[in-house]
């Protein structure tokens, strides 16, 4: 079995979805998720909520089952390990790492974000039927559906300010990625697709209204209620082409359009100060300014 220790926000559930998909598709195991994160809230962290049952996803649920006490019981263990029996995976580094996609023990457990396509990318093809919504019901959400599929050239722009403006860590570790990267990237793109019709998505549209200038035909998208995420991933999804965020959210609103020709724009600035090598966090098809 193949546990995922899951764990903030969507962008981020759904990088730790990837690698125990992959794993257990590789070692033909079962997956399961490990969900204890979400039972509080942390000081230091924006309040989240699970978010993967609003996706097909096949899974079990580790806090409602025996096995939870087994998985418990390994802290009494070095690294919470017994080769070759349970095998505790922990991500030491933010790049790649080969032995993390090393054949799966009986007992395997993982904990960290895994934010590289390269983790998961043998079972890509599956993780992309399982990733596929469930049935939205909001009206708004529909508004929005019908005006990308009735648009010929759709892009989706995620300006992510919010908690990394205003928390004291994201706003340090991370950052707004900057005005003039979405004046490049909106550039670029207006050059190669003059006929587009640019979609944005932010937790701040004010400031995008007040500062993104454009002479392109543009939408602001604006959903709401607890799914608003959820909403916001699936309207990224259908959109032709994308300019993201430094975020994992916006990150997999690009991966999940499954347009061979996409074009994606993303940060070269991935952190604000941090040292980590962000060099498999962004898939070698998209262009990083």
């Amino acid at each position: 079995m193949v546990i995922a220790k899951i764990t903030s926000g969507l962008g981020n559930q759904l990088f730790q979805y990837a690698l125990g998909r992959h794993l257990a598709v590789q070692n033909k195991t079962s997956l399961w998720f490990d969900l204890r994160y979400f039972r509080q809230e942390y000081a230091t962290d924006t309040p989240r909520k699970f978010k993967l049952d609003r996706f097909n996803v096949a899974y079990n649920l580790l806090d409602r089952s025996p096995w939870l006490w087994a998985s418990k019981a390994t802290r009494l263990l070095p690294g919470r390990s017994l080769p070759p029996f349970i095998d505790t995976r922990y991500e030491t580094e933010f790049h790649f790492d080969p032995q993390i996609i090393r054949p799966a023990a009986p007992f395997t457990i993982l904990w960290g974000f895994w934010q590289s396509e390269r983790y998961f990318e043998a079972s890509a093809a599956q993780i992309r039927q399982e990733l596929t919504f469930k049935p939205r019901e909001s009206k708004t959400f529909l508004t929005f559906s019908n005006i990308i599929e009735q648009t010929k050239i759709p892009i989706s722009v995620h300006v992510r300010r919010g908690d990394y403006v205003t928390h004291p860590e994201f706003s340090k570790s991370f950052g707004f990625v900057g005005l003039s990267y979405y004046q490049t990237a909106l550039a670029q793109l207006k050059n190669q697709f003059p006929n587009a019709t640019l979609f944005f998505f932010s937790d701040d549209p004010d400031w995008v209204r007040a500062n993104i200038a454009t002479d392109q035909p543009h939408v602001f998208v604006a959903n709401s209620g607890p799914d608003a995420d959820v909403d916001d991933l699936q309207l990224m999804s259908m959109c032709h082409h994308h300019v993201i965020a430094n975020s994992s959210f916006s990150w997999w609103g690009a991966w999940l359009n499954s347009r061979p020709d996409k074009v994606v724009i993303a940060p070269q600035r991935w952190f604000a100060n941090k040292p980590w090598d962000t060099k498999d966090l962004v898939p070698a098809s998209w262009l990083r300014l």
